[in-house]
């Protein structure tokens, strides 16, 4: 009786991630070109995701606010740091595809081997930004979803702690795709590498 109702659970499991699959596959983006890149890019305020990682500001704050305004005004910052991971995550995930198809067309022609390893370190850069960004975001639900009882057995939420996770920097990771991203494109139209410098 119990062997048949765990093996229900993890078909049950397999059948959601299946379909999870699925829907992710077909609702996928056809052929992400240059032309597909930069309209779906979102602003990322990058010196704004810094300053949310910055402890001494967090400190700063700390010490000028009462316990009950610095919850309060950290709690706007939870959702904000979120709110920009999102964007970020999203930048990525647009870059995986360009950087994928650039990648596959290069194989075909042994010309453009270069852009082929710039199409290479773009797609890596970007995964582990994505990587970050899902690990990131799971412990800001969490924070965000912590009944108020249980809150007292965790430490208080620091944004700092976020700027490092399993061994990810945030800021040198998402630099790292803005660098490969840029070096792709400079085999392009200066616009085209312009545009896409600014909208990362």
């Amino acid at each position: 009786m119990m062997f048949d109702l765990i093996l229900i659970f993890l078909v049950g499991i397999f059948l959601l991630f299946a379909i999870y699959t699925a829907i992710q596959v077909l609702g996928k983006f056809p052929r992400r070109t240059i032309h597909d890149v930069t309209p779906f890019l979102r602003p990322a305020e990058i010196t704004e995701f810094e300053s949310l990682l910055d402890p001494a500001q967090e400190t700063n704050f700390k010490f000028r606010m009462s316990a009950r305004e610095f919850a309060q005004w950290q709690r706007k910052r939870i959702h904000l740091l979120r709110e920009y991971l999102l964007r970020m995550s999203h930048n990525a995930l647009v870059l995986i595809e360009w950087g994928n198809l650039e990648a596959a067309d290069t194989e075909s022609n042994p010309q453009d081997a270069e852009k082929g390893l710039l199409a290479q370190e773009l797609v890596q850069a970007a995964t582990e930004f994505r990587l970050y960004s899902y690990l990131a975001l799971a412990k800001l639900r969490m924070w965000l979803l912590l009944p108020p009882p249980l809150k007292l057995l965790f430490p208080e939420p620091s944004l700092p702690s976020l700027r490092n996770v399993f061994g990810i920097d945030a800021l040198a990771a998402y630099q790292r795709v803005r660098n490969a991203a840029t070096g792709l494109s400079s085999s392009y139209s200066p616009d085209f590498q312009n545009e896409l410098a600014g909208r990362l």
